[in-house]
This record gives structure tokens, sequence and C-alpha cells, in this order.
């Protein structure tokens, strides 16, 4: 009896070994993971010098104004090694002029700082809203834009 349950004991000893070692290796692992430095791109100024850009170059279309269009377009682009914005494009739209005026005023941004990875630039993916409200005043249509928060991916 005494036998069996050494043998049992010493079974299961060998058994859980490697799950122990597994274990620290994954936690080393996760470790060095950690040790990583990401940090996002981000538009000279902030996001308040972002959300001031927009404000300022975007042209509400006469269309979309007499049609009282507004809501939320979801936009992606790519903020590149150099800071250079690409692969800009509409993942949700609102209205086709409205749309049109968005990608226009994207293409044009300046550079953005890129992102970093262990102080080495890195290509980014950005997507985020844009909420588009029009409001009028006594000289006609005017826009509202607001901005939500942001959700970035590395590529």
């Amino acid at each position: 009896m005494k036998n069996l349950l050494l043998k049992t004991l010493v079974v299961l000893c060998v058994m859980l070994i490697p799950n122990m070692v597994m274990a620290q290796s994954n936690a080393s692992a996760s470790q060095q993971k950690s040790d990583v430095v990401i940090t996002q791109p981000e538009f000279k100024g902030g996001m308040e010098a972002l959300y001031k850009y927009i404000l300022t170059n975007f042209e509400y279309p006469e269309e979309a104004a007499k049609r009282s269009v507004s809501g939320t377009a979801e936009v992606e682009f790519t903020i590149e090694k150099s800071g250079d914005v690409t692969n800009v494009g509409i993942l949700k739209g609102i209205h086709e002029t409205v749309d049109d005026q968005i990608l226009r005023l994207l293409q044009a941004m300046p550079r953005w700082t890129p992102a970093t990875r262990n102080g080495v630039p890195v290509r980014y993916k950005v997507s985020m809203p844009l909420t588009l409200k029009l409001s009028r005043n006594k000289n006609g249509a005017r826009s509202q834009m607001g901005l939500e928060t942001s959700v970035f991916e590395r590529y």
C-alpha cells in the first residue's frame, strides 16, 4: 500500500513538473512582453488640436445642409512611420457629399507624431468615429462636429 501511494505520488510529481516549468516559462514570456513600450500616434497638439483642425477645415456640403444630414461616420487611416496619413477610408458613412468632405479633410491632415515601439516608429491604423450635427442659425446652416473616443490599432 505504501509502495502504491509512493509510486502515485512520484507519478503525480513527474506530471506536474513540466506544467510548473511551462507556467514559469509563460510567466517569463509575459514579463518580456510587458517590457515592450508602445506609444500611440498623436496629432501635433493632441486631440484638442485635431478637433480644432476638423472644425476649422470641414466644409458642410450645401446639399447635406438642405437635407439636415447628421450622424456618426466611422473613419480609418494609417499613420506611417514618417507621421504621414495614408490609407484614408470610411467604414460607415453618413451621406455621399458629407463622406467626400470627410475624406478630403483627412487626406489633407498634416503629419502626426508617429506611434513607437520601444522608441522606434511603427505604422499604426487609427479608427475613430466623427459625429456630425447640423445646427441652424439666422445666417443659414452651420455644422458642428464632435470627436468621440478614438480606437487605435497597431499593424
